[in-house]
């Protein structure tokens, strides 16, 4: 395999979109947040986290983006 072969298998991984980043953001900072108030890691994992706080996310990513 030469350097143009890995060039061309760099391009076929699709990259996260920008909402997708945000979302990931949020959710450590919210394992963060949960680890201080109380000490204990959350016992969920990131797509409930997601389907819980959709809603507040995609709001909190709009003012972001527009603010």
């Amino acid at each position: 395999m030469d350097i143009e072969d890995l060039k061309s298998l760099e391009l076929s991984v699709p990259t996260p979109s920008g909402f997708r980043l945000f979302c990931n953001e949020k959710w450590y900072e919210h394992k963060d947040e949960i680890l201080l108030w109380t000490g204990n890691m959350v016992d969920y994992d990131a797509k409930y986290y997601y389907n819980k706080h959709r809603w507040l996310l995609k709001s909190m990513y709009k003012e972001q983006k527009n603010g």
